[in-house]
């Protein structure tokens, strides 16, 4: 999903955003300003609702004035907006609560019909834990990572609900990730992080900025409003990291990769140092040394070779024992005669 204009990409963008010198300054406002917003989504149903007026193209601040409004005239002490109340208002309400455009009523309400369903798959869980857990799924990101978020089973069938409306209910919803857009495509690109052809791939953008986040121990929501905020500089410059320290961070980042391996769990496939890897291959030169594998041998083979012994001789196969008349069967405890 994600194209790389070299291997090494990340782990420069990531010094570089690091080394800006208003980086903490624009880091603490990023941080205060996802905040602002994750208190602002503590309604379950107002967050699906807020989403699905995103598709009318209109601002943000505009979309949240109107959740706002309905919030304060519909919010009671003793019933709270749960997604089943917010769906029975809005079927008797008028268009005025979707900007006049019946099509948003009828994309909210088979929204918020799509999440009660999943709600009542859980028992004594809240609505908003289920929207947040839906979020951060590893199905979820599954359908989106394979590029075919249509068909994701909650939200994905629900027609005209495109990737970026399905990203920002994501991230409203207190998922890890970022809304793909045109700002943050123009940072990661000057970044060096996207190819030119990758740059109107919302897919390939989307995949950029969260392994971005993932090289800045930064959570992804707070890293898109850092995007965001860069987007809109007119002089979008950048420190360059000296040569050894790209050096650095690259072969840190490669030690890194072979110790957790391609599937990004998987710790069994660290390389050896340079004087392990002679050692194993000194005991691969030595096989008296018996860490060779042998055969079992059945010592009353003919053609069995003789066994080493610990003194550097040749032990010979054994020979079976004599027998007699005396050692017949049922001839225990009987003396021979002469």
């Amino acid at each position: 999903m994600i194209d790389l204009a070299s291997g090494g990409a990340l782990e420069a963008a990531a010094w570089k955003i690091k080394n800006l010198e208003d980086f903490e300054a624009m880091l603490e406002r990023a941080a205060r300003k996802s905040d602002e917003q994750s208190r602002a989504h503590e309604t379950a149903a107002l967050v699906v609702y807020e989403s699905a007026l995103m598709k009318s193209g209109r601002p943000a601040n505009e979309v949240r004035e109107l959740v706002s409004r309905f919030k304060q005239t519909f919010e009671d002490e003793e019933e709270a907006l749960t997604i089943p109340r917010v769906s029975g208002i809005m079927n008797v309400e008028g268009v005025e609560w979707f900007f006049g455009d019946e099509s948003l009523r009828t994309l909210t309400g088979q929204l918020l019909g799509q999440f009660q369903h999943r709600v009542a798959q859980y028992n004594y869980i809240d609505e908003r834990e289920v929207l947040r857990r839906w979020a951060n799924g590893y199905d979820t990101r599954l359908f989106i990572r394979r590029r075919i978020h249509e068909t994701e089973p909650i939200v994905g069938v629900v027609e005209g609900f495109d990737l970026r409306l399905m990203q920002y209910l994501r991230v409203a919803a207190g998922g890890d990730t970022v809304v793909p857009g045109p700002e943050i495509s123009r940072v990661l690109g000057s970044l060096d992080v996207l190819n030119a052809n990758a740059r109107d791939d919302d897919y390939a953008i989307l995949g950029a900025a969260e392994s971005l986040a993932l090289h800045l121990e930064i959570p992804a929501p707070i890293v898109g409003e850092i995007l965001v905020e860069l987007a809109a500089r007119e002089n979008l410059e950048f420190p360059e990291p000296p040569p050894d320290a790209t050096e650095a961070e690259t072969t840190d980042a490669a030690a890194a990769g072979d110790e957790i391996g391609e599937g990004g769990t998987d710790r069994e496939s660290v390389k050896p140092s340079p004087d392990e890897r002679a050692k194993r291959e000194a005991t691969r030169r030595e096989p008296d040394r018996g860490d060779e594998p042998t055969r079992v041998q059945d010592p009353q083979a003919k053609d069995a070779p003789g066994t080493r012994e610990e003194d550097g001789g040749e032990r010979t196969a054994p020979s079976p024992p004599e027998t007699g008349p005396a050692d017949a069967p049922g001839q225990e405890g009987k003396e021979t005669s002469s």
